[in-house]
């Protein structure tokens, strides 16, 4: 089974849902998640702080091998935890050091806006396509050639984030 887990790495709720995550990822080893960046505030909407750099960070990472990972969790502890800018490039190259990738070819690729477009494609596919009400959200999608279609869907809603045990049941019921 494929999981689509989109998130968004200003979001609170994702942060607290990434480790709950994280921690229960282990009991499910067949399991490949889908990692879907989504902006929940896309400029130009007014923000005190944007997320696009950081998931253009994550597409680079993505696309030279770099470990996803850590970088999910150095860029929502610089937020959260350290009260860094992860929109500003010089911070997330630091991080992406730490996860594999050479800062200079980061840097350049986020001074570049080269995965701009895949952050917009994400927030089409999450916000428009899917009608998503909030982050985090977990899709479940079936593999095979006699399965079609997207399978069951838990998310935030109305403020109100997903809880440990919603999840775990999500999750229980894919095997």
């Amino acid at each position: 089974m494929k999981l689509e887990l989109f998130f968004d790495y200003i979001c609170p709720y994702c942060y607290r849902g990434h480790r709950m995550f994280l921690e229960l990822l282990p009991l499910y080893p067949g399991l490949q998640v889908v990692w879907r960046p989504c902006e929940s505030h896309p400029r130009p909407e007014n923000t005190y702080r944007h997320s696009d750099m950081a998931i253009q960070g994550m597409y680079y990472l993505e696309e030279c091998g770099g470990d996803l990972s850590s970088y999910h969790r150095l860029v929502y502890e610089a937020h959260f935890e350290k009260g860094l800018d992860i929109s500003d490039c010089s911070v997330l190259a630091g991080l992406a050091a730490r996860c594999g990738a050479d800062s200079q070819a980061f840097t350049e690729a986020l001074d570049q806006n080269r995965y701009a477009g895949k952050v917009e494609e994400g927030n089409r596919y999450a916000w428009e396509t899917l009608r998503l009400n909030a982050v985090p959200s977990y899709l479940a999608v079936p593999e095979g050639p006699d399965l079609k279609g997207r399978g069951p869907m838990i998310g935030s809603r109305d403020g109100i984030p997903v809880t440990r045990r919603e999840l775990e049941q999500f999750l229980a019921n894919l095997k």
